[in-house]
């Protein structure tokens, strides 16, 4: 895995992010009501939301992949054994949460009930601060192995705070 990859990588993850958490506001100033018909344009920013989401999950998880070929030169065999290496490198605390993240996917593409569209996005909700709090440590990690590996590489790179 070449360095130029991780950090275009990277900067598609942060703009991603930045979608989700537009989302994730958006879903703050009008949340899902369940007594509410909608229309199919009104339902399009909850559409988002779920959408961003499921996506911002997956390209973590690509990314972790990349930090750990670009690390480790080799690719674990499972998701767990994975998620352990980027436990180890202090990225992620609750491995069980990229699982139930994940799992919301199908969750979602499955539910049609309002009440339980509405569980879903509050959940949504819950767990993207996990995932805008994994965005910045990894930006972090980023930094701190660009500092003491390859600094010239990595002399534009910004971190979010």
């Amino acid at each position: 895995m070449h360095r130029e990859s991780i950090l275009e990588g990277y900067e598609d993850l942060k703009k991603e992010t930045g979608l989700l958490k537009a989302s994730v506001r958006k879903y703050r100033k009008k949340p899902y009501e369940v007594g509410k018909i909608y229309t199919p344009n009104e339902l399009e920013s909850y559409d988002a939301l779920s959408f961003r989401f499921m996506k911002n999950v997956d390209l973590i998880l690509s990314f972790f992949r990349s930090i750990e070929k670009y690390l480790d030169a080799k690719e674990s065999e499972t998701l767990r054994d994975r998620l352990l290496f980027i436990q180890k490198l202090n990225i992620v605390h609750d491995i069980d949460f990229w699982f139930e993240a994940r799992e919301l996917r199908g969750k979602f593409a499955h539910t049609y009930l309002p009440s339980k569209l509405k569980d879903i996005y509050t959940e949504i909700i819950v767990k993207s601060n996990v995932v805008f709090d994994c965005e910045r440590k990894l930006g972090k990690y980023l930094k701190k192995i660009a500092q003491k590996h390859e600094p010239m590489l990595f002399n534009n790179f910004k971190v979010q705070r």
